[in-house]
């Protein structure tokens, strides 16, 4: 007998899988406060990749990071600084730009304006030789998730299923930003890149 949720042979749906894997991912937690503090997160976002091997793509590169309520700047920027670039401006998108989000109207609207600015300031500067690009990660495990959840109609599942609805399943812990500062995007200006697990939005 086929139980709800399940597939033929008993199996878990696709769907009841990637919300099994994302229940072993995150444990039920909120904060109550903003910004949201990393150090009692469980587990700890990750600010910088155990595996990776810096090449120096940077050298002589100045990185500005502008934001820091989430820790996706911290995390781009300590990866920049690893490949030889000094301190100094890259503007985070999120995925609510292109597909929306109901709950975060005013949040999604900035981040729509974020898009808008970085396509008018490539064709800004184009011609000085100045490369405006953007990234638009998915879900990603931040302490900027946990302060952000309603604390009156908070349900832990929310946190447990975090970025299980993306097709791979989980939410991110380190988006990369090193490739669009490098001469590897030498030809990109105007773009977006979308690290977001497979969602498809066409932007």
């Amino acid at each position: 007998m086929v139980k709800a949720g399940q597939g033929r042979a008993g199996h878990l749906s696709e769907k009841e899988k990637r919300r099994e894997m994302a229940s072993k991912q995150f444990l039920p937690q909120k904060q109550d406060t903003q910004p949201g503090k990393e150090h009692v997160m469980e587990p700890t976002p990750q600010a910088t990749c155990p595996h990776h091997k810096p090449s120096r793509k940077l050298e002589g590169k100045v990185a500005l990071v502008t934001g820091g309520d989430s820790g996706i700047g911290r995390a781009g920027l300590r990866r920049k600084l690893q490949e030889g670039s000094g301190p100094g401006h890259q503007c985070i998108c999120k995925v609510n730009a292109y597909k929306g989000n109901p709950k975060l109207l005013d949040y999604t609207s900035t981040k729509g304006a974020i898009v808008a600015f970085t396509r008018g300031l490539a064709l800004q500067v184009v011609k000085s030789g100045i490369r405006v690009n953007g990234v638009v990660p998915g879900p990603v495990w931040t302490s900027l998730i946990l302060a952000s959840f309603d604390p009156i109609r908070f349900d832990p599942q929310e946190v447990e299923t975090f970025g299980v609805e993306v097709p791979m399943g989980r939410a991110a812990q380190l988006p990369s930003y090193v490739c669009l500062a490098s001469q590897d995007s030498s030809y990109y200006t105007g773009q977006v890149l979308h690290p977001n697990g497979g969602v498809i939005v066409n932007g």
